[in-house]
């Protein structure tokens, strides 16, 4: 009689989700005008505004909590397995012809804005690796991040215009204080400052940005650089750490 009970409150379960799925489904602005490639998940009491031609695919995740507001221009394209999470109170805007890659994830716990033609690959990560602490992120118009990257958004995180992020960086906009004897060097007190990256930069891969950087307009940064101090405009960096090839 128990594996009977258990299959029941199983299956009810699973058409409560599937009910719960229908009506935030509904809820969706332009629905007819959308592509959707099922299953999808969409949960939370926040709102949600898509604009014409967008696709989700399969085993998207969609969450807004509650006054939460996600906001897709027309033509934006969230691909498989990629998930967007809104907090409480807070929103994302996103400008036309957006791209989510595969896996990849958003988890909002501030107010963030994106401009128009972003791309954002695969197995992206963006959120705050910090639990109590959260930052904004903008990223404006035609700006490209590549494959696996992550972007700490502990504090605010500003990228400009045609910017090109390679495969594989990470953005830290957090440290902590190792000098404290008596804990261990990454549980000492958080530090944390804005990371800005000006109009047409180019990051090569596997580049670690740290926190309080500025790289000015059209610097470029050699693969496989660690940048721990602010680059200035039109000039080449690279190395561990990141220093001054030559100016452009």
């Amino acid at each position: 009689m128990r594996i009977y009970y258990l299959l029941f409150i199983y299956h009810l379960k699973k058409i409560i989700r599937y009910i719960t799925w229908l009506f935030k489904l509904g809820q969706i602005n332009n629905l007819k005008k959308l592509k959707l490639d099922f299953p999808i998940s969409l949960s939370g009491k926040g709102k949600i505004e898509i604009g014409d031609g967008t696709h989700i695919c399969s085993n998207s995740e969609i969450r807004i909590n509650e006054k939460g507001l996600l906001i897709i221009g027309d033509s934006g394209f969230l691909d498989k397995g990629s998930t967007i999470v809104i907090n409480e109170n807070n929103y994302l805007k996103i400008g036309c012809n957006f791209l989510l890659g595969k896996n990849s994830r958003l988890n909002i716990s501030d107010n963030w804005v994106f401009g128009n033609n972003i791309k954002i690959e695969s197995n992206c990560s963006i959120f705050s690796r910090e639990k109590d602490k959260f930052g904004k992120l903008k990223i404006c118009d035609g700006t490209h991040i590549g494959d696996y990257t992550i972007i700490d958004v502990v504090d605010d995180v500003n990228i400009g215009k045609e910017v090109a992020i390679g495969p594989n960086c990470t953005l830290y906009s957090h440290d902590h204080d190792y000098k404290n004897r008596k804990l261990a060097s990454w549980k000492g007190g958080l530090i944390s400052a804005p990371i800005n990256i000006e109009d047409g930069v180019w990051i090569g891969s596997n580049v670690t940005i740290l926190s309080g950087v500025t790289i000015g307009t059209k610097a470029i940064v050699a693969a496989g650089s660690v940048v721990t101090k602010s680059i200035e405009k039109n000039s080449i960096w690279g190395g561990v750490p990141a220093k001054l090839i030559k100016r452009i």
